[in-house]
């Protein structure tokens, strides 16, 4: 009987690198899929790179694959080989496998290879991508004389137009990739071997479940996974695979004397189902807060490509700000608000209304002080005439993450988290993030970038502008809250 052959491309051979087991259900039950939000949006910002990527080598020829047969791109790339300098969106098939690839330079009478990443760096995954690339178009008969990994010059500042050529770094990979060469055809014959089998591979969990990538099956994989297990321990101490590999997946089965500081912590609160109150701590913190008081969250997106002027690839712009406020302790709450319209930069509009409501003696109240401190330098340096109303305001910052991260107050229903969508709901039981149209800073991101889309449609538009509204208010008048039961829990006897 003739076995069958399953079809492998540059992304299917990279994912059965990482495990087959991801590859088998990809190929076979691709509804036990799970595509998360980030990853749908990593693959577009990795699109939209590679399309401003081309014009390193401008004037080049473009294959297109959208409703365009495998065959028929393979054909006008044959082509396309005979008379173009640079080709976009090559396709090749060899042994087995289709690729397509980013860019091709010809230089005399052979050729150069460049795979283009949104990341900043070169990472072993990318030089992987570009072997399989170079065994395929050279087994395809087309000479390559260098491979390079093209990714985003981190230290790029945008002014004016965009530098393309100062936006991208070329990492000259070649030498790895012919080191790789030799392994290459081994692996596609075992992958294709897997492919033809069935069941599927036994695999079991393990740190490849994320390395290199989150896994799109880890849904699948990891199901029978219980409710607070060893997996939820927070920070280092114990090896949570080594737990594994010995078969305690429960924390309930975890022996206390594998544990120490926090993670003894909270196994102990959640096996005793406990409240760990730290009261010198709590009140520590709290001498440290004053009035007026000025509860801040930020909301910012990030682009690959640097959309505005003094900005780096994948540095933050803040583009919504809630902010409640009390003149005296126990006194009547205010709020205010800022989110920018839609497709302008927002960073001017939003620093000058922040401004103009947080005076330079007032605390500042934040959860998790480097990001809107970060923020907030980054503000000082774009804007140098408001810098010294801005460093006034740094200095007067107070982390609320604080003593929930040093576990002067922390709740078994944390489980070991002190994000702020934990602790919320651990200690005021009637606020929550469920049920929210956005309900987290992706989500944020998202909705904003939906705005942007939607500028000429005006009731999808407010609607939008509600839910980021809500959502940013929450983020404040959650710490408003939680300083309440900071207050409550440091005067209990």
């Amino acid at each position: 009987m003739i076995q069958k052959t399953y079809p492998l491309s540059k992304s299917r051979y990279i994912r059965g690198l990482q495990c087959h087991k991801s590859l088998w259900l990809y190929t076979h039950k691709p509804k036990l899929r799970k595509e998360s939000n980030a990853m749908k949006a990593g693959f577009q910002q990795g699109h939209d790179v590679g399309e401003v990527a081309r014009d390193i080598f401008p004037g080049g020829e473009f294959i297109p694959f959208d409703e365009v047969s495998i065959d028929e791109q393979i054909r006008r790339t044959q082509l396309a080989l005979k008379t173009a300098k640079v080709i976009y969106e090559a396709a090749f098939s060899f042994g087995g496998v289709f690729v397509k690839a980013d860019i091709m330079r010809k230089v005399g009478h052979s050729w150069e290879l460049y795979e283009v990443k949104s990341s900043s760096e070169v990472k072993e995954v990318y030089i992987n991508d570009v072997a399989v690339q170079y065994y395929v178009i050279s087994g395809s008969g087309v000479p390559i004389r260098k491979a390079f990994v093209t990714h985003l010059n981190k230290k790029y500042v945008r002014n004016g137009s965009l530098d393309v050529k100062q936006l991208f770094e070329s990492y000259d990979v070649t030498a790895n990739v012919k080191e790789k060469q030799a392994g290459i055809k081994k692996e596609i014959a075992e992958q294709q071997k897997m492919l033809a089998g069935k069941p599927h591979p036994t695999i079991d969990i393990g740190p490849h479940c994320s390395d290199p990538y989150p896994c799109d099956f880890m849904g699948h994989c990891w199901k029978n996974i219980p409710y607070n297990s060893i997996f939820d321990l927070a920070g280092n101490g114990v090896k949570k695979w080594a737990l594994y590999k010995e078969g305690i997946i429960r924390m309930d089965d975890i022996p206390l004397e594998k544990l120490k500081g926090q993670q003894l912590q909270q196994v102990k609160a959640y096996l005793d189902k406990e409240l760990v109150v730290d009261r010198k701590g709590l009140k520590t913190f709290l001498s440290d807060i004053w009035y007026p008081l000025y509860y801040l969250d930020f909301e910012t997106f990030l682009t690959a490509v640097p959309p505005y002027d003094g900005l780096k690839p994948y540095q933050q712009i803040p583009f919504q700000y809630s902010l409640h406020m009390q003149k005296r302790a126990g006194g009547k709450l205010y709020h205010k608000e800022f989110l920018a319209d839609p497709n302008c930069d927002p960073r001017k509009e939003l620093l000058d209304s922040l401004l103009d409501e947080i005076p330079g003696d007032g605390c500042v109240l934040v959860y998790y002080q480097p990001f809107e401190k970060a923020r907030l330098k980054e503000l000082a340096e774009r804007f140098p005439k408001k810098a010294k109303q801005i460093n006034a305001i740094i200095s007067n910052v107070r982390d609320l993450l604080v003593p929930f991260k040093g576990r002067a107050l922390y709740s078994w229903e944390q489980q070991g988290s002190h994000s702020i969508k934990k602790v919320l709901p651990a200690f005021i039981k009637d606020m929550s993030y469920e049920g929210l149209e956005v309900g987290d800073g992706g989500e944020a991101i998202e909705a904003y970038q939906k705005m942007c889309v939607m500028a000429d449609k005006p009731e999808e538009l407010a609607k939008i502008r509600n839910a980021l509204l809500e959502y940013c208010c929450q983020d404040t008048l959650a710490m408003v809250r939680l300083l309440e039961v900071l207050k409550a829990k440091a005067k209990e006897a």
